[in-house]
This record gives structure tokens, C-alpha cells and sequence, in this order.
């Protein structure tokens, strides 16, 4: 086993180190796929349709606050798949531009670079969704593995535990979206290829990094969620310049080489950078209309925005076992923006700072990486608690992101320091690090935990109940932090996965397939009577008449729009009196009134509308009606109704009064 693990002359893994994990990641993959198995919570719709034990529930259960993943994304999903992938889905009178945003699978040149769409144009329909849940994830995962053997070659077990803490991290699994995972994955891509391009004199392993990095950037760079993508980059960022200034040192070489052994990766970044200016040049009145609605628009965030109470929350990881429970007093809003990570990144800064102060004492040398990793850390909790440099955060595109998505970059900044850290202390150059460093990290952890826990003691002792393994997930911790400083990295990286397996384990469900609302006997209704006779839905009530008329593909007004179709609400307002209401990124929703359709906005990102079937807009828009609660207007003809499992819906011809 030694001579398999043992590194390369270049100081990188061998090919069994860097493959062995990989290999077991796709065959898990493979079958995964194969058997349609995903973490899809549309099983939430068994509640609103089904009896006794939903049969495609593996393990877990849905979560019903994971609605972008259940209710939008996979909605939209359906549609495009009943319409034939077109560019512009037109289920909203006028069409959506599909290949932005709400990332959806179409037949445009665009999907080459999304790989986990590619699935839903070969596949059947279950198994491209299975693609579409595990492929980022997987990739974010091999990712992660690789860079920690490309830094520590002889500890493939340690980088595969690690990679396993990063999956479980309850920021990444409540918000388990690929555009939420692609940014962590190009994270870890990009830090693995700038290791291998300033270490392996081969061009072409340079060239091969350098592609997938930027194959990988494209991808993310389409999700257009700038939230995510920040923190994300910012690492990558601080990480590539510590560690091209380390690397100048530790090899002898000028900056001028070091740059040189980059140039694929700068080619690699300007040819992406093309892809993408082609991609929003081609579509740019998409991209100007995104641009240009109230919310999101051109949103940016404040420096300092978090108090006390965000503090708690940051803090609070070891208690996020509640949110699986339903509990978020304390936390946070709900169980994704309550979701937080363990954070390792804060304690490793303590026998960080020891190494870097006892570098330069002892030789004048400065540990650029371990400054660069330190110096991150500090700007994004900069980021959230110190007001007053948003001049500053603007140039840095820090307040494209918001402090609750910022703590993503904190999840990537733990395995990054540890890994790091292990590093240096397995050098000949460093010495171990005396156990005073050991127990003042140890002693951060307490800190750490004792504040939020006395906070919900008293604010949400319902929180506390709910989590009851904190203090077991707390001695982990406390426990891989010290081993961390002792230099035992495989007991420290099962002690950590332990830990993020009593916070993220059970998020997300096992689930076969999908539950396809086509499927049900409403969801076929609506599909045939439109084949019979083609006309414009509107759904009223709950999101289900919603889900089911977006999933059928019909020409209807309800659903998530990610910029306002024009055609529509010129229908709708044809005035342009709401337009302040309705020029945003919403979920459009009707409910029963009288007259003309009147529009609020309750919260930000949710359209409610009157919908009266007398007045001249339903007269002259819409045919049919699809509702979960009886509609008494004396222009609707109730023409079919339905009851499956405890639901009843009911579908409606719009007629002269």
C-alpha cells in the first residue's frame, strides 16, 4: 500500500491516489442514476395526492421549505420536457426565455456547457432528473478530495472523509441546488489546477486543468446567481495568489516563471470569458430585462448587516440538528437561511496565525498561503459584521452576495485550512505546534458553542431540545480541531465527519424517480382537455393548481417568472398601474375577486392577482380555470372535478355571463 500512495517526483499523487476515489464516486453515480434515485423532495406532493406511505420514499422525507428545488425548478423541469425543450418555454402568454435562469434543460447550443441537463435530452425523464441532482455534487466531492492529495498525496482516506464532511455541511444540503454546488465545485477545481500547473512541468497536464477549470466556470457562470458564485470565487481568488507567492519561494523561481506555468489557466479564463460574452450577447434582452426588474435587479448588499442574532446563527451549527426537526427559533428565518457550516474555517486560524508567526521568527520567511487563507477568513466575517466599507466591498464584488450565502465561503475555507495546516506541520520545514495552540482552538469551539446555546436557552430552549446531539456534535468538533493541531489528519477528518453526519445527514430524502403531477388524474385532465381544445389557464388557491398547470405544459398565467413576459401583462395591466408590483423575479398566483385584476406583492418574490371570469380581462384572456376550492362566479361553468387522496380540485370553462 505504501508504494501505491507514495507521491510523485513532482510532489503530486500517484495515479492510484488520484483515481481510486473518483472511481468509486461514478460507480455510485452510475447506479445511482440507473435506478433514478435522487434527493428530490417533490414527494412533497404525496401529502396533497396519495394515502398511507408514499412507495417512492426510500429514506427521510420531503421537505416542504425546499420548494425552489420541489415546486419551481422541478416544475419548470416537467414543462420543458412536455414541450420539447424548446429555447422559449411558453406556458406564460408571450414566452420565457428558458436558457436563463431556472436552469432548464433545452435543445440551444448553451446546454453543451450543462452537463447536468445533458441527461433529461438522452435520458428518460427520471433518470436525467437523478443526473441533473447528483452530477454537481459528485463532481464538488472529487473535486474537493482532489485538491486536499494534491496538497497531502499520501492521506487519500483523510481527503476522502473530508470530502464527505464538505457534502454534509447543512449550507450545502438545505440549499442543494447545482447552482448552489457548481460554485464550491469550480472552488475546488480551480485550487486542485493552480496545485498541479505550478508543480507538474508537463504542458498538457497544465492545458487539461486549465480546460476543465474554465469548462466548469461556464457553468457556473450560467446560473447567474451571483450569491453563490462570490464567496465561492473569493477563495480561489486569495487561495491563487498565496499560493503562487509560496510556491516562487519553495521552488526557487521568479514571479515571472510562476506566471508562465499559469498562462494556460489566463487562457483557459479569457476563453470562457468569450463563451459567456457570446451567451449574454445572444440573449441580452433577457439578461437587460433580469437586469431591470425591482427585485432582484442589480441588488446589492450592505457591509455589516449581521447582529446578534445573525451571530447566533453562524455560530449555531452544532444546533442545526433542529432544522430536521422543524425547529429554527434562534436560527434564523427557516431551515435554508438558518442552515450554517461547522466552522473549522474560524478555529484553524488560531494554529494558523501560530505557523505564520513562527515562520517569520524563525527564518523571516512569510507563509503567503496561510496569510492568503487567514486574510479571506477575516474579510468575509469583514463582510457580515463591520460596517462602513461598502466603497470598498462594491469593487470587490462582495455585495453581489448576502451575508447568510457568504457562509458558503466559510464551508469551503474549513477544508482549505485544514488541509493546509496538515501540510505544513507533515513539512520538514515546520515543527509540531505546542499544545497551548491545541487547547486555546479547543477552547474557541467552547466559546463558540456556549454563546448561542445560552442565547436559546432563554430566547429558544424549543431549538435546543430540538438538537439532541449538539454537545455530542460539539465534543467532535472540539475533538478534530485538536487532532488537527496534533497532526493526526485521518482520526481529525473522521472526527469532523461525524460531527457534519449528526447536522447533514437526512436533509434530503431518498427518492425514486419524481412524483409527476402529469401523472395524476387532474394533471391528465388539464392535458387532455387543452388537446381538445386549446385556451389560457389560470390556477387559483394553493401552489399545487400552479404546479399542475406548469408541469402540463399549457399556455397558463401562474408560475415563478424569472423576468415579466411582456405579452402577459400588457393582458393583465394593460395600463401598466402595478407595474412596480409585478416587474420582479415571483411566483404568480391567483385568488378569486371582483372587476379587474388587482396585483399585490405579500412578500418580495410572490405576485398574487385577483381573477374575476365576468370581468373583460377574463372574458377576453382566459378559457379555463383550474382551482383546489369551489369557484362561484357566474362565468365559470364547472365542467370537471376531481378528489385523490385528501385534495379536490376543480376545472372551469370561462363563459359569457
Amino acid at each position: 500500500m505504501s508504494r501505491l500512495i507514495q507521491p510523485t517526483r513532482f510532489g503530486l499523487p500517484s495515479l492510484f491516489v488520484s483515481l481510486w476515489f473518483p472511481a468509486l464516486l461514478l460507480i455510485a453515480f452510475i447506479l445511482l442514476v440507473a435506478f433514478a434515485v435522487s434527493g428530490s423532495s417533490t414527494g412533497v406532493y404525496w401529502s396533497y395526492f396519495g394515502t398511507g406511505q408514499d412507495p417512492s420514499l426510500l429514506l427521510g422525507e420531503p421537505r416542504p421549505i425546499r420548494s425552489d428545488e420541489w415546486l419551481v425548478q422541478s416544475s419548470w423541469v416537467a414543462s420543458q420536457y412536455q414541450q420539447g425543450f424548446g429555447v422559449f418555454n411558453q406556458t406564460l402568454p408571450g414566452g420565457m426565455d428558458a436558457t436563463v435562469q431556472n436552469d432548464l434543460p433545452t435543445m440551444d447550443w448553451s446546454s453543451i456547457f450543462r452537463p447536468h441537463l445533458l441527461g433529461l435530452l438522452a435520458l428518460p425523464f427520471d433518470q436525467g432528473m437523478a443526473v441533473r441532482w447528483w452530477l454537481p455534487a459528485f463532481v464538488m466531492v472529487g473535486a474537493c478530495y482532489s485538491f486536499a492529495v494534491s496538497l497531502l498525496p499520501k492521506h487519500p482516506l483523510s481527503a476522502a472523509l473530508l470530502s464527505g464532511a464538505l457534502f454534509l455541511t447543512p449550507v450545502i444540503q438545505w440549499w442543494f441546488l447545482p447552482t448552489t454546488i457548481w460554485p464550491v465545485a469550480l472552488a475546488f477545481l480551480g485550487m486542485t489546477g493552480t496545485v498541479w500547473m505550478l508543480r507538474h512541468p508537463a504542458l498538457w497536464v497544465r492545458v487539461g486543468w486549465a480546460a476543465a477549470i474554465a469548462y466548469v466556470a461556464v457553468a457556473t457562470a450560467m446560473s447567474i446567481y451571483a450569491p453563490f458564485i462570490v464567496p465561492a470565487a473569493l477563495v480561489v481568488v486569495f487561495f491563487l495568489i498565496g499560493f503562487s507567492l509560496s510556491e516562487a519561494r519553495s521552488q526557487s523561481v521568479s514571479f515571472q516563471t510562476v506566471l508562465l506555468r499559469l498562462l494556460p489557466l489566463i487562457a483557459a479564463g479569457l476563453g470562457a470569458g468569450a463563451v459567456l460574452s457570446i451567451w449574454i450577447v445572444t440573449r441580452i434582452e433577457t439578461i437587460q430585462a433580469l437586469l431591470g426588474t425591482v427585485y432582484p435587479g442589480q441588488r446589492f448588499e450592505k457591509t455589516g448587516t449581521v447582529g446578534f442574532e445573525g451571530l447566533i446563527g453562524l455560530m449555531g451549527g452544532p444546533f442545526d440538528q433542529a432544522l430536521l426537526n422543524q425547529g429554527v427559533n434562534g436560527l434564523g428565518a427557516n431551515q435554508s437561511e438558518a442552515s450554517s457550516v461547522l466552522m473549522i474555517a474560524l478555529f484553524m486560524v488560531i494554529p494558523l496565525v501560530w505557523l505564520i508567526t513562527q515562520q517569520w521568527s524563525e527564518n523571516r520567511v512569510v507563509d503567503w498561503l496561510a496569510v492568503s487563507i487567514v486574510t479571506c477568513t477575516m474579510v468575509i466575517l469583514a463582510f457580515m459584521f463591520l460596517p462602513g466599507w461598502d466603497s470598498l466591498a462594491h469593487v470587490m464584488f462582495l455585495d453581489r452576495s448576502s451575508a447568510s450565502r457568504m457562509r458558503l465561503g466559510l464551508a469551503i475555507l474549513g477544508i482549505v485550512a485544514i488541509v493546509v495546516t496538515s501540510e505544513r506541520l507533515q513539512s520538514a520545514r515546520v515543527r509540531i505546534l505546542p499544545w497551548s495552540v491545541s487547547w486555546v482552538a479547543s477552547g474557541a469551539v467552547i466559546l463558540s458553542v456556549v454563546v448561542p446555546w445560552a442565547y436559546l436557552r432563554t430566547a429558544a430552549p424549543d431549538t435546543i431540545a430540538l438538537s439532541p446531539s449538539w454537545k455530542i456534535a460539539t465534543l467532535l468538533l472540539m475533538i478534530c480541531v485538536v487532532l488537527f493541531t496534533r497532526a493526526r489528519l485521518l482520526a481529525g477528518s473522521a472526527a469532523f465527519l461525524l460531527a457534519a453526519s449528526i447536522i447533514g445527514l437526512g436533509v434530503n430524502p431518498l427518492y425514486v424517480g419524481v412524483f409527476r403531477l402529469n401523472e395524476t388524474a387532474v394533471g391528465t385532465a388539464v392535458q387532455e382537455i387543452d388537446l381538445r381544445e386549446p385556451g389560457t389557464w389560470v390556477g387559483i388557491g394553493s401552489v399545487v393548481p400552479t404546479a399542475v398547470l406548469v408541469q402540463a405544459g399549457v399556455e397558463a398565467m401562474n408560475g415563478v417568472q424569472t423576468y415579466p413576459p411582456e405579452e402577459m401583462w400588457d393582458e393583465i395591466d394593460p395600463s401598466g398601474k402595478y407595474e412596480g408590483v409585478w416587474n420582479r423575479l415571483a411566483n404568480v398566483g391567483w385568488e378569486p375577486g371582483v372587476g379587474e385584476p388587482s396585483v399585490s406583492t405579500p412578500v418580495r418574490d410572490q405576485i398574487r392577482i385577483t381573477f374575476d371570469s365576468c370581468s373583460s380581462f377574463g372574458q377576453k384572456h382566459v378559457d379555463y380555470v383550474l382551482t383546489d376550492v369551489p369557484l362561484d362566479q357566474e362565468c365559470a361553468v364547472l365542467i370537471d372535478d376531481f378528489t385523490e387522496g385528501p385534495s379536490q380540485h376543480f376545472i372551469y370553462r370561462v363563459t359569457p355571463g
